[in-house]
């Protein structure tokens, strides 16, 4: 037999001890024994490693002889086993940049086998011989001790597979002895446990029929005196529409591994929820195992809660008006927690109550309005709010403070209050009806509702601002504009009390220009500020608005007697100060303070630009004057003494007066211009329905008889009607005159069309002159003063305004003499 042939036979008859013994030790040493013999060993043994015993040496399982210690190579490969194991573990703890949470679930793969790679190790022992250490894949190690000589190396390679399948008995032994362990203490709990616990067969039709159950399982499932042996587990207690997973549950209890999943479950009470543990039962040639339901039914209604919650949190931070977000409110305390009498209330500084906003039907059908409008400011309810703390009252009965509504039939009640908006009031007939699952969630529930009021605050606050701010700016003057703030703003924020000072830096004091009649009820006769004496003066002086929460008590109030207890003042630049105020401490919030100081800044940059338009007005007013006293009359004046010279002087003193009566009637149609430039500028913002045929032909009769020498022909084939500036048809009277004042033809011709097609209107004006001068154009591209120098650039200038101002377009071709064409877009 050669050398390969009889390591064969030695590996085979060593793969035949191998096998699956009734114990860890007697798989190990079965198949010990036969790796001596075969391989003519002298000693061996094999050890068990764990990452769970960290820092402990490796576990001896069996050994050959008994007691191995006094050999010398035993002793010497055990000790070089312990080196290795501790430096494998050495460096994984230097290596790692885990936590020591993380370390200590790292598995045994992680931190044991770290020291494989130096496996199989051997070494010599002077006088005794050569050991070996041999890996057994996921168990431990083998240690063989040849006396006197060695294993060859082919011997030594061939012994892989043979250590593996060692390695798999004995790990098989390990699951098994643990789940024997974990099978005595279900079977030493199983008649005292405190959860529902049960032991199933499953049969070979995959049916899980009960061997038997504990009292907890059933008095839970209802079956506190029947008979269950035998029955189908899942016909007992699966609702009918959860789906059963046996097949799944089977595959892994086959592993030897526990099955664990979140079911429903058909209970005494209804339909709860469990996590669902079932371990496999070992020894048997079945599949059992024991199932424990672990009830998370409040768990779990307290997550769906919390679900149906987050949805109602959409539509609360959504809602445009706040009585849509009590809406949700109320619908929320109603479908989710189940309590039906429920309202909120909101408050009111108008009333200075606590007013019902929405109220449940059930609150509605046992009270009236006025009885849950909450304006006793020692009752419960008010504290709730004052102090922003929920109150729960178990028993109304029993109750020391001031309920409202006490004869009503309320037992007990839940008042949470809503940031600095209100509070949500909940109650019930019964005593002890909220417990603390329902204080959680309307906690939850009124913190989503003031964060959805504050946003729907802000944003009305703002829009209300934005549009008032948009009125005032169209305003006249600062009375008007006072009383355009005043009509909408106080009603929109809910501040009644509101009113507008007004700077008079000749007397250095703050007069009022308007108030809302809610404050002049309040106040009768409203102060005036003078200097350094009121709160009002010191937030107009620093231009900062001031939140006063007790102005009675403040050493700067002007008036200690006020019935006035909150004030917010707010600076509008240097016209003066905006003040809401409350009768009742604690109405202001920092967003109430906040919207406030935005219309200040808003109305500052309004009466700034009324300053301005005034300013504009009076110089208007100014140079109309000069116009036409000034101006027309010493123009009359001249041209009055001209004529008289030029009809009786000689040449050249005639000449001399015919220029100057030509510059006299230059400029007076230069003044003429100016007048009408003012006049198209100021309302440059106005635009009106105008009918085409009207227009043109009104303009054509204004110039036609200025030039009886010129022919004018109006084709009008199509009339339309635009939206434009008033003035369009002195616009149009220019372009016409144009044609026929810069026309140097011996029969000058001008003609007004008016076309319409789907893209546009237009107006078009030609004539057969020699075309406008391109540098008289200037004035269309320059826009500016200096584009007025010429003759007609003033003309042009009030064209181009009036087209630009009515959203046209103005087009001039002077190829061919000159065509001006108006276009206004198509409806």
């Amino acid at each position: 037999m050669t050398s390969r042939q009889r390591r064969v036979q030695t590996l085979y008859e060593i793969s035949l001890a191998i096998e699956t013994r009734g114990s860890i030790e007697e798989t190990a040493d079965q198949a010990l024994a036969a790796y001596l013999q075969k391989l003519n060993c002298s000693v061996g043994g094999v050890f068990e490693i764990s990452a769970s015993s960290d820092g402990a040496e490796p576990t001896l399982v069996t050994s050959i002889p008994a007691n191995p210690i006094r050999n010398k190579l035993f002793r010497s490969a055990r000790e070089h086993l312990v080196e290795i194991v501790s430096g494998a573990r050495r460096d994984f703890s230097r290596r790692s940049d885990r936590t020591a949470e993380s370390a200590a679930v790292a598995s045994e793969s992680t931190t044991v086998r770290r020291f494989v790679d130096s496996l199989p190790a051997t070494g010599t022992v002077d006088g005794s011989g050569t050991y070996y250490l041999f890996d057994l894949p996921g168990f431990g190690v083998m240690i063989l001790g040849k006396q006197g000589g060695s294993l060859d190396v082919e011997t030594i390679s061939a012994l892989d597979p043979l250590n593996s399948r060692l390695a798999q008995a004995c790990r098989s032994n390990r699951r098994e002895r643990a789940l024997r362990r974990q099978r005595d203490r279900f079977e030493a709990i199983f008649a005292a446990a405190a959860e529902p616990t049960v032991e199933v067969v499953v049969t070979e039709d995959e049916t899980e029929r009960i061997h038997r159950a504990n009292d907890a399982f059933r008095s839970t499932f209802g079956y506190p005196n029947d008979s269950l042996r035998g029955q189908s587990l899942n016909e007992l207690i699966t609702p009918e529409d959860q789906p059963v997973e046996t097949d799944s549950l089977v595959k892994t209890l086959e592993t030897g591994e526990p099955f664990q999943q979140e079911v429903q479950r058909e209970t005494a009470d209804g339909v709860g929820y469990f996590i669902f543990t079932a371990v496999p039962v070992t020894a048997t040639e079945r599949t059992e195992y024991f199932g424990v339901y672990v009830d998370i039914t409040d768990q779990r209604e307290r997550e769906l809660t919390l679900q149906e919650l987050y949805v109602a949190a959409q539509d609360i931070l959504t809602e445009g008006s706040r009585h849509r977000i009590c809406q949700t409110v109320v619908r929320t305390v109603e479908s989710v927690l189940g309590h039906s009498s429920v309202g909120v209330h909101l408050y009111d500084r108008d009333s200075g109550a606590l007013e019902p906003i929405v109220t449940s039907a059930a609150v509605r059908e046992r009270l009236s309005e006025g009885s849950i409008t909450y304006s006793d400011r020692d009752s419960v309810v008010w504290k709730a709010y004052e102090r922003e703390e929920l109150i729960r009252i178990d028993d109304i009965a029993a109750f020391d403070g001031r309920f409202p509504s006490h004869k009503t039939p309320v037992g007990s009640a839940l008042i949470v209050p809503v940031g600095s908006h209100g509070v949500v009031v909940t109650s019930a007939p019964e005593r002890n009806s909220f417990d603390d699952e329902d204080v959680y969630f309307l906690q939850v529930l009124s913190q989503l509702t003031a964060i959805g009021l504050d946003r729907q605050l802000s944003e009305e606050g703002l829009r209300t601002t934005q549009e008032t701010a948009r009125r005032a700016l169209r305003e006249r003057s600062h009375e008007e504009m006072v009383e355009s703030v005043l009509t909408d703003i106080p009603e929109a924020l809910n501040m009644p009390l509101m009113g507008i000072w007004k700077h008079r830096p000749a007397q250095q004091r703050l007069e009022p220009v308007a108030a809302t009649d809610h404050s002049k009820r309040l106040l009768r006769d409203l102060p005036s500020f003078l200097n350094g004496d009121s709160l009002a003066w010191q937030a107009f002086e620093d231009d900062t608005t001031l939140v006063a929460a007790d102005v009675a008590t403040d050493p700067d109030a002007y008036n200690p007697e006020t019935p006035i207890e909150e004030e917010v003042i707010v600076p509008i630049g240097d016209f003066g100060v905006l003040i809401a105020g409350s009768a009742y401490a604690e109405s202001f919030s920092e967003l109430d303070a906040e919207i406030l100081d935005s219309l200040g800044t808003n109305l500052e940059a309004i009466t700034e630009v009324i300053d301005s338009r005034q300013d504009i007005d009076l110089l208007n007013q100014v140079i109309a004057r000069i116009l036409r006293h000034n101006v027309r009359n010493k123009l009359t004046a001249i041209m009055g003494y001209t004529s008289q010279i030029e009809a009786k002087a000689e040449e050249p003193i005639r000449g001399y007066a015919e220029r100057v009566l030509e510059n006299c009637r230059d400029l007076e149609k230069t003044s003429k211009h100016a007048k009408e430039m003012r006049k198209i500028v100021n309302s440059r913002n106005e635009t009106t329905t105008v009918a085409l045929e009207q227009e043109v032909h009104s303009a054509a009769s204004t110039v036609d008889g200025e030039f009886p020498n010129g022919e004018l022909e109006v084709d009008v084939c199509d009339a339309a009607t635009v939206t434009a500036h008033p003035e369009l048809e002195t616009a149009l009277a220019h372009l016409i005159r144009n044609g026929f004042e810069h026309n140097d033809s011996d029969a000058p011709a001008v003609e007004v069309a008016v076309r319409r097609s789907d893209e546009d209107v237009r107006i078009e004006i030609s004539d057969n002159g020699p075309g406008i001068d391109p540098y008289e154009l200037d004035v269309i591209d320059q826009h500016g003063e200096s584009a007025l120098e010429h003759g007609s650039g003033a003309g042009l200038w009030i064209v181009d305004r009036v087209v630009r101002y009515s959203e046209a377009a103005l087009e001039i071709d002077t190829e061919d003499g000159t065509t001006a064409t108006i276009a206004f877009p198509g409806h």
